[in-house]
């Protein structure tokens, strides 16, 4: 269990690779259909999704009660249809906050190719 005391910051806390194919746009595109003049580039609101499914991906196990603060994203460049999509979490930093345990997540995403697509920060009221 990843409980505030464990989580070191610098820690790599691992990788999860998804791919921006035209299944991906397709379900995106049922919820959100003013989005498809976006593509072939992935759309800006799908950053947040990906970045949120790497996350519970890599971040595990996490105890109950976690409540999500804060989220920010810098776009460096935008997948196109077909490419793959690999975020890293790292644990940034924590702090103990109006008896609030605060845990800072940096989120890094690159294409199959290794360029940086975006980058992204949270911050995360810590259960358990």
């Amino acid at each position: 269990m990843l409980t505030f005391e464990k989580l070191t910051p610098g820690d790599n806390l691992g990788t999860n690779t998804q791919y921006f194919d035209d299944d991906v746009a397709a379900d995106w595109l049922e919820l959100f259909p003013e989005d498809k003049e976006d593509l072939p580039e992935l759309p800006p609101g799908m950053i947040s999704a990906i970045t949120m499914r790497a996350f519970l991906a890599t971040v595990q196990p996490r105890p109950k009660g976690n409540i999500h603060g804060t989220q920010e994203f810098t776009v460096h460049k935008f997948p196109k249809l077909g490419d793959e999509i690999i975020t890293t979490t790292l644990c940034k930093e924590k702090e103990t906050r109006k008896s609030n345990n605060w845990v800072y997540f940096e989120t890094q995403s690159h294409d199959q190719n290794g360029e940086l697509l975006f980058t992204g920060s949270m911050g995360i009221i810590w259960g358990g």
